[in-house]
């Protein structure tokens, strides 16, 4: 029961880093993905996408689109099959798009659990 962790660094515009946690390498679909944008960029880029690929077995895809105040998760294999679990949830009308944030996606057993922005439940759109 090996956990996994890995953080990528300035990994696209806009990023200030990305990081996984998997807490038992023999259960891929259970972990928290955690993304922090940069100051600004909610405001200057648009979509931001921030994803984990570790092919063919895992992918994490968290696609923020501040115009339309929705951000869309997409949990599933890398293997060119449907996601197995999609979400979308609602980026609150007041959210300081000037500032940096924090996105934090929890899943478990291969379904989106939970987006939090800053620490605070997103309420989902569906």
């Amino acid at each position: 029961m090996t956990e996994i962790k890995s953080r990528e660094d300035r990994p696209l515009p806009g990023i200030e880093y990305s990081e996984i946690f998997i807490s038992d390498e023999n259960d891929l679909g259970t972990g928290v993905f955690t993304t922090v944008v940069e100051q600004r960029a909610l405001a200057k880029i648009n979509p931001i996408i921030s994803s984990i690929i570790n092919e063919p077995e895992f992918q994490l895809v968290l696609n923020i689109n501040s115009a339309q105040e929705e951000a869309t998760v997409l949990l599933g294999k890398a293997d060119n099959s449907p996601a197995l679990s999609r979400k979308v949830f609602i980026i609150p009308e007041d959210t300081a798009i000037q500032e940096a944030h924090t996105f934090t996606i929890n899943f478990s057993g291969w379904d989106i659990k939970t987006l939090e922005l800053d620490g605070n439940k997103l309420q989902s759109a569906e």
